[in-house]
């Protein structure tokens, strides 16, 4: 789904930059477009270098453990995916810097056209990839707190239970014996 999503929106913007955009009016975004994917690969960077959370292990279910590291693996592997992209885009619109305007002009119109198309598509392409990011990495979060917030539990249940097992324990050790009860008896007997 939010592949599909990804693939509509870089097409969608593709068109409509080739359509409506003339790749001269792009020279003029290409700095700040530039800065933004940079900072974008940074937070990328930034969020590899956090890795796996750092918990107990051995108190976690094995199989909520394994949903975690696949989860966390799989959202590694789209970080690399996104460099990448970002790379190739970052490579093309410095490319076309150095190029130019003035020789970018003279190029024929359908090269215009599909230069800018793929400039709209791209940085949308880059936009999109980093919102699945964040929708993962909060998915992530998610999924450890409920793994953390079991463990707890658990760890709780097993020490309620313990300190159970230690009072009824002290209470057969004080060698606690039943007393017969008398039947109370009216006040005017």
């Amino acid at each position: 789904m939010a592949r599909t999503i990804a693939i509509a929106v870089t097409v969608l913007a593709a068109g409509l930059f080739a359509w409506a955009v003339p790749l001269a009016r792009l020279f003029d975004a290409f700095t700040p477009l530039i800065t933004a994917l940079s900072i974008m690969v940074a937070a990328v960077f930034v969020r590899l270098n956090r890795g796996m959370p750092t918990l107990e292990w051995k108190s976690l279910d094995p199989g909520e453990r394994q949903g975690l590291t696949a989860a966390i693996l799989r959202v590694t592997t789209e970080y690399g995916w996104i460099i990448g992209i970002i790379a190739i885009v970052l490579g093309g619109l410095v490319t076309l810097t150095v190029i130019g305007r003035a020789d970018a002009v003279l190029w024929p119109v359908w090269g215009r056209r599909a230069a800018s198309g793929a400039v709209g598509g791209l940085v949308s392409l880059c936009a999109a990839r980093m919102g699945y990011v964040v929708w993962r990495d909060i998915d992530i979060v998610r999924l450890q707190k409920r793994i953390i917030d079991g463990a707890a539990s658990r760890e709780e249940s097993k020490q309620q239970g313990k300190l159970a097992e230690g009072k009824v324990a002290d209470i057969r050790a004080a060698n606690v014996r039943a007393v017969a009860v008398q039947t109370p008896k009216a006040w005017g007997e």
